[in-house]
């Protein structure tokens, strides 16, 4: 599901597992996305809220962006 945030340029996606989300996509389309995980802190039980994610920052225009998140769709 989506919702469309009052701001902002950064997609989130639950994909399961974040790091090899991102070196799938790296290494098979040539995407570079950043791990959840590295943008968020283990809680006291060693569990980082941010590993089921990528995130995505969409700040080129959609001639460019269509076709990344076509590849991302497809790859993943």
């Amino acid at each position: 599901s989506f919702t469309r945030p009052a701001g902002g340029f950064c997609l989130w996606l639950d994909v399961g597992n974040g790091e090899e989300a991102c070196q799938t996509l790296w290494s098979e389309v040539g995407i570079k996305v950043l791990p959840g995980a590295y943008l968020a802190r283990p809680d006291a039980a060693g569990h980082n809220p941010g590993a089921p994610y990528i995130r995505l920052v969409l700040v080129h225009d959609v001639a460019l962006l269509e076709p990344a998140l076509e590849k991302i769709a497809n790859t993943l």
